[in-house]
């Protein structure tokens, strides 16, 4: 067999070409199927944000209509213990509560307070420092007073 005639075999012969492929395609599906799942966390982790924030609203006026008056820091409370029990489950070391009480309501006849929850979403891809992991969201609260 000549020069020419085993090179015209080994250039048709497409035995090893699927591995190739797999290995030059591998890197961008793993690369896509990580930021899917760091999309997803990121709207699972976002909306817990709000529902925790609703839920501690929800409470926070139950209370009014007990007449009971709970200070901020007695909503920051609610609103991590609810945070930190099920069905949200988040971290308590990365969860921020901040509530304020406003200068003047934007209701008449309320009190207004602001609730702002920040969470430093978990990274479970340490190699990547992603910075959009980290989220906050805020609500305002308003109780009547009888």
């Amino acid at each position: 067999m000549t020069i020419r005639a085993r090179l015209n075999r080994f250039l048709r012969d497409a035995r090893g070409s699927t591995i190739i492929e797999f290995a030059l395609l591998a890197p961008v599906l793993i690369v896509a199927t990580i930021g899917v799942f760091h999309v997803a966390i990121y709207m699972q982790n976002y909306n817990s944000l709000r529902s925790i924030a609703s839920d501690t609203a929800r409470r926070v006026m139950i209370e009014y209509q007990k007449e009971n008056q709970v200070s901020p820091i007695e909503i920051e409370a609610i609103a991590r213990s609810i945070a930190v029990g099920a069905p949200y489950l988040l971290e308590t070391d990365q969860l921020q509560v901040t509530v304020t009480q406003a200068g003047t309501s934007r209701v008449q006849d309320a009190t207004e307070m602001d609730i702002a929850i920040a969470y430093l979403g978990e990274d479970f891809l340490p190699l990547v420092n992603i910075d959009a992991l980290n989220m906050t969201y805020s609500r305002p609260i308003f109780v009547f007073e009888e």
